[in-house]
């Protein structure tokens, strides 16, 4: 089996794990599938020499392709994953906001000065 063909069997595998419905709750795992399985690809990918034959030009068109939209498809969990910090941070903060209610306020608020001596 050539290095092409190799990488063209990872591919399928990942383009085949971001294109099924994303759970909030296996995202963890899936995040670590896909770090394997890019891994093992990149390891792969520096055997692929040309010249490519028909059959190999192919097998490139479609590695072409699926890489497209699996680049969608990160960027697509990566604003989920920013949306879901964004989201923790605020509710971090609400909570903190409701446990001391007067954290953020300043000693001064109300206190008058008198500049007569």
């Amino acid at each position: 089996m050539s290095s092409l063909e190799k990488v063209y069997g990872i591919t399928e595998q990942l383009f085949q794990l971001v294109t099924r419905p994303l759970i909030t709750e296996e995202r963890d795992d899936l995040v670590s599938q896909i770090n394997q399985l890019i891994s093992t690809r990149e390891q792969f990918i520096s055997g692929v020499q040309p010249p490519f034959g028909p059959k190999d030009m192919q097998m490139y068109e479609q590695l072409m392709i699926w890489n497209e939209t699996i680049n969608e498809k990160f960027a697509f969990i990566k604003s989920q994953i920013q949306q879901d910090m964004t989201q923790l941070k605020k509710s971090k903060a609400t909570n903190q906001q409701y446990v001391n209610p007067y954290q953020n306020v300043s000693s001064s608020d109300g206190m008058f000065y008198d500049k007569r001596k």
